[in-house]
């Protein structure tokens, strides 16, 4: 169903065309709002201050609703879904009302609450433009702040013409915002009952903030006779400083505006109708919250500030949409919160959309480390569904096997042979169309390896100032071992020789990120058994993702056996990219040639070593360096993700390509294995002539090591 379902939002041109429009514009927004502002102090201020242990959030629920019962309210704690249901629906039917009226609530979506309060003779009016669209549609949002972004304004032209019985020009936005605006307007007296959620709730003072573009919330709260207000514990805060730094992130981090058009805080019992004040009831909806603040990793989720930022930057989402890449809540917060919240099964399913990119990590207000919380959380569902015979092979038996992996990649060499030309792979037999968007490299004759061994048993008496460390990854070990002999040559000429462990082992990444996490532990401590106890040298590696599962992973998984725990900071501190060591050492380099040339940052460059390739090749290269717009943003290769959905990998990469084109480049750079085979492959199985180097490859052939 799920596979049925990315098909079709792929295939949805309307929904293409709105994330991509929305995506590039969003980007530019978001770094104009935040000019002159200090973004990565902001998220630290935001996670400091939403960090709570169970005590403290216990504590903070106590004097909210202390508070809140002085102030005339009532506050209900709701267990359950079930629960927060049948509370609300009583004071429905307390007061005889036919409709309420509703202003974006998320919670309330958690709850299904639309569909409880129908079942049982109650009307529920979405208020939001958003949000009264997917009701006329019988639709969920695909957006936490933008619900509505999948519909185009003729099918909300078509909608309001259900509605009004006429012809709508679907041209005409300010109509058709009148238009609803005069539906809407009956029914904010109609009601006796709002029903809104709170953005933030200030335990000090029982005050609640709601932030909105439409003034509908204002009505909602204000009109009806009745106010109730949805919400999770994790909305509290201490104080109304507290609160505002929240809403100072919100809004710019959620649709690049400076600030929301209202912003609203209600505190208490207000006056309603003449001397009468208005009936305020708080539904704090527990549904599994307070077990997850007992949680120590699995509670920074409840950081959230449900801007929809991860959502925004996300590549996947951008081509499938919130209806694929989520349930109730979407975008990289959707895919944890469906683990907390909703249906197992399917937070099995759509936590494998996750290519892994850490773009929602770098860019979330909170501060929450989103993609390892989706890995950690893989890893915890999947073995319980199973991961398919041919993975659990590979990644119990294979990889973290050096001789197993040997044979094997030595056995496929000759296998192999049939569909191979010219060193590449053009087609997988026995695979449909959409896996085959791209070439694939065979098996290298030689492994890394033997190159190595190679290259030094010729090698002469030469003295060399230094040592490093090579970490080679199987994707050099046994496709691109080319790659790693152009960095010994490299080095080699700079008077620094390459050393390499006793044995190659997988990193444990590709194990972890399909939710393996077993087999991953197992491979990570193979790994460690061929590091030398006291390492003293550089560890460098060609590969961004590797390099960052030795930093971020191999402590993670080894936390349970002090000696390897130690190991993997040892190692992990010495560990760097190549134009992170080459800068790191001051040598001069010289470019000697006159091609023009771009650079793709791989993920785990960027977001993972944090060192910019793109600089340090800037200032080699001059004039002769092109910037490639989204220079940083996925390529769609994933390790297996690229293999798994090659319908969504195959979009991102044909953008990746468009911006290459873009650029006239005729050599585009890069530091991963994984992205030369997506994107040298993408050009190839376009016959475009552009040539995808490494770059220890493109400083080996083109840039000369000066005299100092």
């Amino acid at each position: 169903m799920l596979k049925q379902l990315i098909k079709e939002k792929i295939n949805d041109k309307v929904l293409s065309e709105n994330l991509k429009i929305f995506a590039e514009n969003y980007k530019i927004s978001k770094e104009k709002a935040f000019t002159g502002l200090n973004f990565e102090k902001i998220r630290a201020k935001i996670n400091e201050l939403k960090s709570f242990e169970y005590d403290e959030i216990i504590k903070l629920y106590h004097k909210f609703k202390e508070t809140a019962i002085n102030k005339g309210c009532h506050v209900f704690e709701a267990s359950n879904a079930n629960e927060a249901n049948k509370y609300i629906l009583d004071i429905c039917k307390k007061h005889n009302s036919q409709y309420v009226v509703k202003s974006k609530s998320m919670t309330s979506e958690e709850i299904k609450l639309n569909e409880f309060l129908e079942k049982n003779g109650i009307t529920p009016i979405e208020t939001d433009l958003g949000e009264w669209i997917l009701q006329l549609a019988h639709e969920t949002p695909s957006h936490m702040v933008m619900p509505a972004i999948h519909k185009s304004r003729k099918q909300v032209a078509k909608l309001f013409e259900k509605v009004t019985g006429s012809k709508i020009d679907p041209d005409n936005i300010e109509d058709m915002v009148k238009i609803a605006r005069k539906e809407l307007r009956d029914y904010y007296f109609k009601a006796k009952v709002g029903i809104t959620g709170a953005n933030v709730a200030v335990a000090e003072t029982a005050t609640i903030g709601i932030v909105t573009n439409e003034g509908n919330a204002r009505l909602t709260t204000t009109i009806p006779d009745v106010h109730i207000v949805v919400l999770g514990y994790e909305k509290l805060v201490k104080t109304f400083k507290d609160a505002l730094q929240i809403i100072r992130a919100l809004p710019k981090s959620a649709t690049g505006q400076i600030i929301s058009t209202y912003v609203t805080w209600i505190s208490g019992s207000y006056p309603s109708d003449g001397n009468k004040n208005k009936e305020v009831h708080f539904v704090f909806l527990d549904n599994d919250r307070l077990s997850v603040f007992r949680n120590e990793n699995l509670k920074e989720a409840l950081k959230c500030i449900r801007c929809g930022s991860c959502a925004n930057v996300c590549p996947v989402y951008e081509k499938v949409g919130g209806h694929v890449f989520g349930d109730t809540y979407v975008g990289a917060i959707g895919l944890i919160l469906t683990s907390f919240y909703g249906d197992e099964k399917k937070a099995n399913e759509i936590l494998k959309l996750c290519i892994g990119c850490r773009t929602c990590s770098e860019n979330c207000p909170a501060g929450i480390d989103l993609q390892s919380l989706i890995s950690d959380i893989n890893a915890t569902i999947s073995p319980k569904y199973r991961i398919g015979f041919p993975k659990n092979l590979v990644y119990s038996k294979i990889m973290p096997n050096p001789e197993i992996f040997k044979t094997v990649t030595f056995m496929g060499k000759y296998l192999q042979k049939p569909i191979v030309k010219n060193n590449k792979i053009e087609k997988i037999p026995f695979t449909s169309k959409e896996k085959n968007f791209r070439v694939l490299p065979s098996i290298a004759k030689k492994s890394f390896s033997q190159l190595y061994n190679e290259y030094f048993k010729k090698g002469s008496n030469k003295k060399y100032k230094k040592s490093a460390i090579f970490y080679s990854g199987c994707a050099i070990e046994y496709f691109y071992p080319e790659i790693g002999l152009s960095l010994i040559k490299l080095l080699d000429r700079a008077g620094i020789k390459i050393k390499v462990p006793e044995k190659m082992v997988c990193c444990g990444l590709p194990a972890i990120h399909a939710g393996d996490g077993i087999n991953g532990q197992k491979t990570i401590i193979k790994n460690l058994a061929y590091f030398d106890d006291n390492i003293h040298e550089d560890i460098i590696t060609l590969c961004p993702s590797c390099g960052m599962a030795i930093k971020e992973e191999f402590p993670k998984y080894t936390k349970t056996s002090p000696k390897d725990f130690e190991k993997s900071i040892k190692i992990g501190e010495k560990v760097k990219s190549l134009s992170q060591f080459l800068h790191e050492n001051n040598l001069k380099l010289v470019y000697a040639a006159k091609y023009k040339v771009t650079y793709h940052t791989p993920c785990h460059q960027k977001r993972g070593l944090c060192f910019s390739t793109e600089q340090f090749l800037k200032d080699i290269l001059t004039d002769h360096f092109i910037p490639l717009k989204d220079s940083d943003k996925c390529c769609g290769f994933g390790g297996s993700f690229s293999f798994d959905y090659p319908e969504i990998s195959s979009k991102i990469l044909q953008d990746k390509i468009d911006n290459i084109k873009d650029t006239k480049a005729e050599i585009v750079v890069t530091d991963c294995p994984g992205c030369i085979m997506q994107i040298e492959g993408g050009i190839k199985k376009q016959n475009l002539n552009i040539r995808v180097l490494h770059l220890s490859e493109f400083i080996q052939q083109y840039v000369k090591i000066a005299e100092s």
